[in-house]
């Protein structure tokens, strides 16, 4: 459980941050579109980090769930939004071909959410 409540931690405080950032002064320093970049990747994990923190709470017979699916989300965030981070703080266009990757690992996060709960769900938990 601890290291998922670090990862929601480390998530959501970068999802603030470079949000705070990419609202308050981005633009003019790395300009519009790449602003842009960075308030998306700040959105995205920022819902990643509370997506993290409830397979906290879920019961202790779900670890596989919470191993697979935050696993998944921690990939995902950290290809997704460090990819649209370093495009527009590097400018470097070769981190463009990890944000579909990441955006794919967080679909398969939410997918296995989905099917564990689909699990559960006709179990009658």
């Amino acid at each position: 459980m601890g290291k998922w409540l670090v990862a929601a931690g480390f998530n959501g405080l970068c999802g603030v941050g470079f949000g705070a950032w990419s609202a308050h002064g981005a633009e003019l320093l790395i300009g519009p579109a790449a602003a842009d970049w960075v308030k998306t990747g700040a959105q995205y994990q920022l819902w990643h980090a509370v997506a993290l923190l409830a397979l906290i709470g879920l019961p202790a017979g779900h670890a596989r769930l919470r191993g697979w699916a935050g696993s998944c989300f921690c990939l995902g965030a950290l290809l997704f939004s460090g990819s649209l981070y370093g495009l527009a703080l590097i400018g470097w266009r070769g981190f463009a071909y990890l944000t579909p990757v990441g955006g794919l690992f967080m679909l398969l996060g939410w997918l296995l959410l989905l099917g564990f709960g689909w699990k559960a769900w006709r179990n009658g938990q």
